[in-house]
């Protein structure tokens, strides 16, 4: 494995993340930063699974307790109709379901770290404990295929992309609830969660990648979308998401790291993708993944919208930042695990060596990071400080690396 290659900086950044994520452990979980800015404070589902994710390949059994409390404090909360709190603060006075709408995201994360978490520690107790609320969470998440189809329909700000301009049938989200089904039909042997975990891979795999020679296929979604979008080989990257209005064309980094992690398409989609993330990477000068490319610039359409979606002091998405084409290490780490199922082992080391010299940066001095994401021009680092998914992302791309890391179906 290339991990026997082990440079002192990587060494060194792994020793890093360890110790931010012990920064970012509390009682009730893990804290998404440990800098109190716009709720970061908190213990979040997102954040707190992909960092427990983390903790778990880690083997260290200080974090993977933080990882149960993570769990047991969302848990806690759960709403009435299986909702997963976005976030909750520690003393668990405050709880956001998400702010202008509910996030999707998080009841399919919860699940994937529940289930995760049970095959790591075979802890038949939490178990049984959680079986209850996986199937509360998981039927939730059927209520939002509204059409009773098979896929998920995500609000204007109903995931992680909360102040960016993504809405319908979101990609990314189906990935996750091909991951929640496929995980919790494993752990608690629910053949019909898994059946239905395979057939959304075939659907995605069809409805994101259009191809004239599948435009009569009566499982295409929007077929007058899918045919003004469809060419013989099919588009060059992944699409994002479509809604009743089209399809989107922006390249959506998330959705491309996800799509490798819950095995979805073929062969030659993943290396057409592949291909384009490296263009992409010339492009930027970066080897940190974008969330959104290209970006949205003031003279665009969307920049109305993009200017109303935004709740926090000045607005985030200015160009090449936050989602607007804003560099996450976050996003690198999952995409470099997602390479490590398909052997593209050197790919994946030239990104962990990002990483560390990402998280490594520092702004008025200082060193060691792990800033939330980076300018997509300058790739100077910005957002929140000391984020624990980007300590995660050095983690789990570290670990998938030795061959110890399994996320994704079993």
């Amino acid at each position: 494995m290339f991990i026997e290659q082990t440079t002192n900086e990587i060494r060194e950044a792994y020793a890093h993340a360890l110790d931010l994520l012990r920064t970012c452990s509390s009682p009730a979980g893990f804290l998404a930063s440990p800098s109190n800015v716009d709720n970061y404070a908190r213990i979040w589902a997102r954040d707190g699974v992909i960092t427990g994710l983390a903790a778990l390949s880690s083997g260290e059994q200080d974090l993977i307790r933080t990882f149960r409390q993570t769990l047991e404090m969302l848990a806690c909360y759960q709403g009435s109709h299986g909702e997963i709190p976005s976030n909750v603060s520690i003393d668990g006075r405050k709880v956001s379901y998400g702010h202008l709408v509910g996030r999707v995201d998080a009841v399919l994360w919860y699940v994937i770290g529940v289930c995760s978490y049970i095959r790591a520690t075979h802890d038949t107790h939490f178990q049984e404990t959680m079986r209850s609320s996986v199937e509360q969470a998981l039927f939730l998440a059927g209520c939002w295929e509204y059409n009773t189809r098979g896929l998920i329909y995500t609000p204007l700000s109903g995931n992680w992309a909360d102040e960016y301009v993504q809405h319908g049938y979101v990609l990314a989200d189906q990935a996750l609830y091909v991951l929640a089904l496929q995980n919790a039909g494993d752990v608690f042997a629910q053949s019909a969660w898994s059946e239905k975990a395979t057939l959304l891979r075939e659907l995605l795999a069809l409805n994101y990648w259009p191809r004239t020679a599948h435009k009569n296929d009566p499982r295409i979604y929007h077929p007058h979308a899918y045919r003004a979008q469809a060419s013989q080989d099919g588009p060059v990257y992944w699409l994002p998401t479509f809604s009743p209005s089209g399809y989107t064309t922006t390249f959506d980094g998330l959705a491309h790291a996800l799509t490798l992690l819950a095995e979805i398409g073929s062969h030659e989609q993943r290396e057409r993708a592949e291909e384009y993330v490296e263009q992409l990477e010339r492009e930027t000068g970066s080897a940190l993944l974008s969330a959104f490319w290209p970006v949205i610039q003031p003279t665009d359409p969307a920049w109305k919208a993009l200017q109303a979606n935004h709740l926090y002091g000045p607005l985030k998405n200015q160009p090449y930042t936050y989602h607007n084409g804003g560099l996450w290490p976050v996003l690198t780490g999952l995409y470099a695990v997602g390479l490590t199922r398909y052997g593209h082992l050197q790919r994946a080391w030239h990104l962990l060596e990002a990483l560390a010299m990402a998280n490594a940066q520092g702004r008025d001095g200082s060193t060691w990071e792990f800033a939330e994401y980076h300018h997509g021009q300058t790739h100077e680092p910005m957002g929140t400080r000391h984020t624990a998914w980007s300590a995660a992302a050095t983690i789990l791309a570290h670990q998938a690396l030795s061959g110890r890391q399994r996320f994704g179906p079993a």
